[in-house]
């Protein structure tokens, strides 16, 4: 026998058998069975299709844009608005003073657009924004303080207390250190590649070679650290904790991640180390 000829016992051939078309049974049960399975691999293969198109999320800007079209007037919705005397520019509800439509009753302005959406596609934590926005707030209020010791004059009382930071700084520096290294931790577990500041998370050591390398290749490296200099270890401290307590709802001096916002408000003492 050739190779070119098929075995009509081979697996080949039964497996081509299987698939036969329902005109050539004669049997109707055999044939109403073909028949359903045929059937039932074309609406899976439909659904498949149906949800390949529906799955990919919808991005922001593609949202924002299709938000920006106004109602067409052959929009149910827009039909029944302009059933009950809705007309374009308007805003929607009761009229409360006849020469300010836009205005309700205690002056507060109705909104004449919709309130917008924003899709959250990254996995960060619900809290990490407000987090960042409270560390922002909080390195101006100490920008705006150090500049207002440096037009005063140096009195004794910010002598004495600078004496003691500098007293306190080899607790503080060795507590910045661990608390750069919680909050490594948990970033990594939320896939968090990159620190959102240089100094949230522990100082890689190198060699004198790689950081003369690193100097020459990355000219950005010593504004970096010029803005990491320019807190000091203690304020530093203070606002890494509450970035972590607020995103993650751990709280460093306790060493416990608490379940949830209010479990940590019950349970912690509070925020500084001398509340503990």
């Amino acid at each position: 026998m050739s190779d070119e000829e098929e075995d009509y016992m081979s697996d080949k051939f039964l497996a081509g058998a299987a698939e036969v078309r329902p005109s050539l049974i004669h049997n109707r049960a055999k044939k109403r069975q073909l028949m359903v399975e045929t059937k039932q691999k074309e609406h899976i293969k439909k659904q498949r299709e149906s949800k390949a198109q529906s799955s990919p999320t919808v991005s922001n800007e593609k949202l924002q844009e299709a938000l920006s079209k106004p109602l067409e007037t052959d929009n149910k919705g827009f039909k029944l608005l302009a059933k009950m005397g809705y007309k374009p520019g308007q805003a929607l509800g009761k009229v409360v003073e006849k020469e300010k439509p836009e205005k309700v009753a205690g002056g507060q302005p109705r909104l004449l657009e919709p309130i917008g959406i924003t899709i959250k596609s990254d996995r960060q934590g619900l809290g990490r924004e407000s987090a960042l926005r409270e560390l922002m707030e909080k390195q101006i209020e100490l920008r705006k303080q150090r500049l207002q010791k440096e037009i005063g004059a140096t009195t004794i009382e910010a002598f004495r207390k600078r004496a003691t930071e500098r007293a306190e700084e080899r607790f503080v520096t060795t507590s910045l250190r661990r608390c750069q290294q919680t909050c490594q931790n948990l970033d990594v577990e939320n896939h968090i590649e990159t620190p959102d500041m240089p100094w949230f998370w522990p100082d890689v050591p190198k060699d004198q070679d790689e950081t003369n390398a690193e100097s020459v290749e990355n000219p950005d490296s010593e504004s970096e650290d010029e803005t990491s200099e320019e807190f000091s270890a203690a304020e530093k401290l203070e606002m890494l904790t509450n970035y972590i307590r607020t995103s993650y709802n751990f709280c460093f001096w306790c060493g416990i991640r608490y379940e949830d916002q209010q479990d940590l408000n019950e349970n912690c003492p509070g925020l500084n180390k001398d509340d503990h």
